[in-house]
């Protein structure tokens, strides 16, 4: 599978678990907190995993972006 389409599926998955974050902090109050104590931790790791792997397939942008020397 190439980069793109990769990068199609990641970015799905990263908007998906930053909303699923989100959600489940907001309702840190309402979850049982054993619930909670297992459901947002992983998918803090998710979050932080995906991120990590959506910046790797963007390094290209990334370098040519910030990393050059256009100073």
């Amino acid at each position: 599978m190439d980069r793109m389409k990769w990068l199609k599926r990641v970015n799905v998955l990263l908007f998906f678990f930053l909303v699923y974050q989100a959600v489940t902090g907001i309702l840190s109050e309402v979850i049982n907190p054993a619930v909670f104590e297992v459901i947002h931790p992983v998918g803090g790791i998710l979050l932080v995993a995906l991120g990590v792997t959506h910046l790797v397939l963007n390094w290209g942008w990334v370098r040519s972006a910030y990393l050059t020397g256009r100073g």
